[in-house]
């Protein structure tokens, strides 16, 4: 009877034994997977960063009404712009 006790020990620790061994490998692969993953997100990183910032800007823009987002060159160029009309006009009225 202790060989059969000893025997039903045994094939319970190779049972476990291969549990884990089976468990262990599967986790492995997803861990593998998550890390691919996560290789090919921060290979991407730069891409989608871009990308949140256009949606967020364009949803911005979108509330605006009536209001047009210009950049700080343009508004140098117009005011600039403004300025040699303005001498301009200014002449203009010092001969009249």
């Amino acid at each position: 009877m202790s060989y059969q006790i000893q025997d039903a020990i045994t094939e319970y620790v190779d049972e476990q034994i291969e549990s884990r061994i089976e468990d262990s490998i599967s986790e492995s692969y997803t861990i593998q997977d998550i890390k691919s993953d996560l290789d090919g997100l921060l290979s991407r990183e730069d891409e989608i960063v871009n990308e949140v910032v256009k949606q967020v800007i364009t949803k911005l823009a979108s509330t605006l009404d009536g209001y047009e987002l210009v950049s700080n060159s343009t508004l140098d160029r117009l005011n600039q712009k403004v300025e040699e009309l303005n001498k301009q006009l200014s002449e203009k009225k010092d001969v009249a």
